[in-house]
């Protein structure tokens, strides 16, 4: 069974261990899943997907075994953007995936809604030194990192793109200097510190 990751009150962990954690009872939120209502536990893919938790000394994170056909990925991000404006709560709801579909880095805060009832024994301790996902930081940083190299992909001169717009704008807040070349398509971006930043200036034509 998949394992995922849910922090808990550090002085309630040994009481759920022992008994479980009743979903009906302690449930964090109810979402749509499949045309109804569920309630759901939110937990996490990766433990640092929540750094506030994990270096919460009040909070420990514990991890759960649960059965696929329990357990669904949506993505928090999209919730936490547009929860105050309930007309766009359907593209939450279209987040909502089965955990088995979920291909890791399409979403940048995913969060396991877990549909049942934990059962004693179903949950253990986090073991840092063991137990932390060791093939990517967190969800956030492989998601842009993802998005970042599919663009590369497509596209020769993005990083120059990128480059250029976030010094562009850094020029308009008064940060840096700029020197560009006669035809426009090179530019030198200099700092009050005597850094230079050489940034080629893209076509957006041939760009997008």
């Amino acid at each position: 069974m998949p394992e995922v990751y849910y922090y808990v009150s550090s002085d309630k962990v040994s009481d759920i261990l022992d008994c479980g954690l009743k979903l009906s009872a302690f449930y964090d939120k109810e979402v749509m899943i499949e045309g109804y209502i569920q309630q759901c536990f939110a937990g996490l893919i990766n433990p640092k997907d929540d750094m506030s938790s994990y270096n919460s000394e009040g909070l420990t994170c514990i991890k759960i075994n649960v059965r696929s056909d329990k357990c669904y990925v949506a993505d928090s991000f999209v919730y936490e953007t547009i929860k105050e404006k309930p007309e766009n709560l359907e593209l939450y709801n279209k987040s909502v995936i089965p955990l088995e579909k979920y291909i890791f880095g399409t979403y940048r805060k995913p969060e396991c809604l877990i549909t049942s009832t934990i059962l004693a024994g179903e949950a253990a301790r986090l073991d840092r030194c063991m137990d932390l996902p060791v093939i990517y930081e967190n969800s956030e940083t492989l998601y842009i990192n993802n998005i970042i190299n599919n663009f590369r992909e497509q596209y020769d001169n993005f990083d120059d793109y990128l480059l250029y717009s976030f010094f562009s704008r850094l020029e308009e807040m008064g940060k840096v200097n700029t020197i560009k070349s006669s035809d426009g398509g090179k530019t030198v971006f200099t700092t009050e510190s005597g850094e230079i930043y050489c940034i080629r200036k893209p076509e957006l034509n041939k760009i997008f």
